[in-house]
């Protein structure tokens, strides 16, 4: 785990802490008890809660120790970087140059450091011994057949008896009565009668009708009621005078000036002649040659075939028959209850328990911590005072010799030829990121140098 993740790790382990230590007491508080009808499941699930009990324990205590002993390291980096802070000098220039050598802003790998701690090799657990539970056997007085009933069986009664049995019901047969058949004389049929239509007309009368209109009142103008033509004056009309051949009952004026008067319509006769029709025309039929008959004879159906009814009384014979009289029934017996004496066994003292704590066992392993990450630091380089062709040639053979090139014309090697080239600087970067050196792209760090065991 990285510093870095345990300081924002460290709220949750602390409540991973305190759960665990809920769960370890709740599992503590658990109540046993103990049955007659199950002593072993009690002992071995009682078993397996202990030893649960005692694994939450021994993790508990781990993450304790994992706790202080990362709290111990997180204190350790932050003043490592305090210290690196101060040193730095905000990055500008480098720290404590000396004279004479060139320094450059290079990456430093992460660095790592060894740490042991303590695992649990076994952990901590409780040994629970069983103490049998005690018995002793009495005398008990036991059910053996609860009471019970049971029912006897009463036989009927039965009587004999003669009486008549039917042995052939009465039946009925249909006979079948014949037809009768005669002769008889019948006239056919030789030539049908011919006939003709004929067209009737039809016939008229001249009658004379007479037409009445009664006598009626009607509205007419005074102008014309004259007398045979000539129009009245309206000065000589008024109400009970006879105008013409009118007699006027009422008058009145109109708005366009004219007088209008009510008078009275004698009755009037009108006679004329009309043709009624007295019988209409229609077609009639009229025989041209009467019809021809012969007589013949022939059989027909007098009384046709009938069927009558014949009923053949039943037979009956008397034989002796057995009759029940009183039906069969059944009581009810009450049998007692059938008790005995049997030894049982009786609980004097339920079983116990009793817990043997074992200690937890530990072993201590070792692991890599990262005490410093990644990052970038003034270091001492090569520069034109040392980088001499002769320096240049001596890195390139350290550096084939430790099988850092794979470059060059053979694909493995550097060409040594004194001159940092492409192929050079390659093989120490690579050589640098193996052993976690600091390195540069453009720079070759005296770490790099030393390490290979050169002087310059």
């Amino acid at each position: 785990m990285r510093l870095t993740d345990i300081k924002k790790n460290k709220p949750a382990i602390a409540a991973a802490f305190a759960l665990i230590t809920l769960c370890v007491g709740g599992c503590a508080s658990a109540p046993w008890d103990s049955t007659n009808a199950a002593n072993q499941n009690a002992a071995a699930e009682l078993e397996s809660q202990k030893t649960e009990l005692a694994r939450k324990d021994e993790a508990l205590r781990a993450l304790r120790l994992q706790l202080e002993a990362q709290s111990a390291l997180l204190k350790e980096t932050e003043a490592l970087a305090q210290t690196n802070a101060g040193r730095d000098n905000g990055g500008l220039i480098p720290p404590d140059p000396k004279p004479g050598e060139c320094y450059a802003r290079v990456i430093v790998y992460p660095q790592y450091a060894t740490v042991a701690e303590l695992k649990v090799k076994k952990e901590a657990s409780e040994r629970i011994e069983i103490i049998p539970a005690r018995y002793e056997t009495a005398p008990e007085k036991v059910l053996i057949k609860e009471a019970s009933t049971r029912l006897e069986v009463i036989p009927a009664k039965y009587e004999t008896v003669r009486e008549q049995v039917l042995i052939k019901p009465e039946v009925t047969k249909l006979e079948v009565v014949p037809a009768v058949y005669e002769t008889i004389q019948v006239e056919m049929l030789v030539e049908p009668a011919v006939t003709e239509t004929v067209e009737i007309p039809a016939q008229y009368k001249t009658v004379t009708e007479t037409v009445v209109v009664p006598e009626h009142t009607e509205w007419k103008l005074v102008s014309d009621l004259g007398a045979r033509g000539r129009p009245a004056s309206a000065g000589a009309a008024s109400a009970g005078d006879q105008v013409g051949d009118y007699e006027i009952l009422e008058t009145r004026m109109e708005d366009t000036g004219d007088l209008m008067c009510l008078v009275v319509i004698p009755e009037v006769k009108k006679t004329f002649e009309k043709e009624v029709l007295v019988k209409a025309a229609y077609t009639t039929t009229r025989t041209v040659r009467e019809p021809v008959y012969k007589t013949v004879e022939r059989t027909v159906l007098k009384t046709p075939a009938t069927k009558r009814e014949i009923t053949i009384p039943a037979e009956y014979r008397t034989v002796e028959v057995t009759r029940l009289v009183q039906p069969e029934t059944t009581r009810e017996i009450t049998i007692p209850a059938e008790y005995a004496e049997v030894p049982v066994r009786k609980l004097l003292e339920p079983a116990a328990e009793r817990r043997i704590a074992v200690p937890a066992e530990f072993t201590q392993v070792t692991r890599q911590e990262k005490v410093r990450d990644l990052h970038t630091e003034w270091r001492a380089v090569l520069c034109d005072v040392n980088m001499t062709r002769d320096n240049v040639r001596a890195l390139q053979t350290a550096l084939n010799e430790k099988g850092a090139c794979q470059c060059g014309t053979s694909g493995n090697a550097c060409q040594v030829d004194g001159v940092i080239g492409k192929c050079t600087m390659n093989a120490v970067q690579r050589y640098a990121k193996q052993k976690r050196l600091s390195s540069g792209n453009n720079y070759v760090t005296m770490e790099v140098v030393r390490d290979l065991g050169l002087e310059f």
